[in-house]
């Protein structure tokens, strides 16, 4: 009997876990503390840069290109990081999954009585455990496995929202810039207008009411120079909030605007020139995350079918026990089996082969959705070549214009007001190209989205830090 006993106390013991709690504090200000601290010196940023190509003496980096946006973001920002982490708790699920349904151990110490005599030692211990029938561990497995790839490729999705959301920003702050620069060169010739005209006023030459219609047109365009400034200030914030920096240590360096402009431009041209619909089609079919993503969680719904079908089978449940009582020694087994509901087990049937239905209903009306979406993106960019080709045409004819006007003013035919005059008109045609130049460049970022392949940088692998 101690034997046993002692058999029994040391089951119970190694089922045991002894794992202690340790607590763990969020403190607000030592995290504030963090943000502001973290920049481009960073020692692990740089050794990140170079594992990525980046030459030792070429660190820290002097500017803000597109590929040191995009590193930056995949290396400081904090929801890229949760969704990465993320990944490492569901994949524990493969584990458990493969673990064996938790044993129970009992120990049973009692007194008895009878007509003849008194039992003073009764003394019993069973252990009961429970036989899967049909594969149901190997289908938790299955289940837990195609949830794992879910999750990666929901982080792999998330990755690339990000990244296709800070390219979105880029491309606007580059326009932008652009902009900027051309209402400054409009600002300053209508301040030179306006002081020929004042001028003119003062020697009776032009009415008041040419200067104060002038003076309305300088205080419009200086608003609007106002209005893009802030606008651009405010969207420069929210690219250095999309890479996980403070405002302060993104402005530690500039954003090198000229470059990034000159890749855009070189890049979507080449992608989308002469591209056929087909190929743009199967590599948006290939790569599509998102497509892969309703695959995934196809194939989970799958896997809870098959776990609602194994359920029609039931398991057992087996009790081995050893009682000892006024010197009997007593074994026996017990078997459970719980009685399954025919008519339930066809309900969550039913249930999990809708569920799996309207998941493959998903992958077939996404797949159309792909097929469309390139047709309008093919469309769409020649579309917009189209109206840039014809906006690069009147440009030409501006120029040719502008320089017959700055040959009459040097041939003494046009004062320098007349000249400018007419010069300041050309801004209009200067704005329109630029508005069309920067609508084929946003062709090329529908053409990433689409696609989901990195046109405008390496392929970097997001699962690494």
């Amino acid at each position: 009997m101690t034997k046993i006993a002692l058999i029994l106390i040391i089951f119970f013991l190694n089922g045991c876990s002894s794992i202690p709690f340790e607590e763990s504090k969020v403190e607000v200000l030592s995290l504030n503390n963090e943000i502001t601290t973290k920049d481009i010196f960073n020692k692990d940023f740089n050794d990140y840069l170079i594992s990525k190509g980046y030459k030792e003496d070429a660190l820290p980096i002097k500017s803000w290109g597109v590929k040191e946006l995009i590193l930056g973001q995949y290396f400081f920002n904090y929801d890229l990081k949760i969704a990465r982490n993320s990944i490492e708790w569901i994949r524990v699920n493969e584990k458990i999954a493969l673990l064996k349904p938790s044993s129970s151990l009992g120990i049973e110490i009692g007194r008895g009585s009878s007509n003849e005599e008194l039992s003073d030692n009764i003394f019993g211990g069973g252990l009961t455990f429970s036989f899967e029938r049909h594969n149901k561990k190997l289908i938790r497995y299955e289940k837990a496995f195609n949830e794992t790839q879910r999750a990666i490729l929901e982080h792999e999705k998330i990755v690339w929202e990000y990244r296709t959301g800070l390219l979105q920003k880029i491309v606007s702050y580059v326009e932008k810039q652009d902009l900027i620069n051309i209402t400054k060169e409009q600002l300053k010739l209508k301040h030179s207008i306006l002081q020929m005209i004042q001028k003119r006023v003062i020697l009776g030459i032009s009415s008041q009411v040419d200067y104060d219609r002038n003076a309305l047109e300088l205080k419009s365009v200086n608003q609007k120079l106002i209005m893009l400034q802030f606008q651009q200030d405010k969207l420069k914030k929210e690219i250095a909030t999309d890479i996980g920096l403070s405002i302060e240590k993104f402005n530690l360096i500039p954003i090198d605007a000229r470059s990034i402009k000159n890749l855009f431009v070189l890049t979507t041209g080449k992608f989308l020139d002469g591209k056929s619909i087909k190929n743009i089609q199967q590599k948006a079919t290939t790569n599509s995350r998102e497509l892969r993503l309703l695959l995934a969680t196809y194939a989970v719904a799958e896997s809870e079918l098959k776990y609602e079908i194994a359920k029609q089978y039931p398991d057992f449940n087996f009790s081995p026990a050893y009682t000892y009582d006024l010197g009997n020694y007593i074994w026996n087994i017990g078997i459970d089996v719980i009685i399954g509901d025919k008519n339930k087990n066809k309900l969550f049937i039913d249930r999990a082969k809708k569920i799996r239905s309207t998941e493959a209903s998903k992958v077939l009306a996404y797949q159309l959705k792909i097929i469309n979406d390139v047709e309008i993106l093919l469309t769409s960019f020649d579309h917009s070549m189209q109206i840039k080709e014809n906006n690069e045409k009147i440009r030409i004819t501006k120029d040719k214009l502008k320089n017959q006007l700055y040959k009459r003013f040097e041939n003494g035919i046009l004062d320098r007001l007349e000249l400018e005059l007419e010069i300041i008109k050309f801004y209009e045609v200067e704005k329109k190209y630029h508005k069309a130049f920067f609508d084929v460049i946003k062709k090329g970022l529908d053409a990433e989205l689409i696609v989901q392949e990195p046109i405008f940088t390496e392929k970097y692998n997001v699962n690494e830090k």
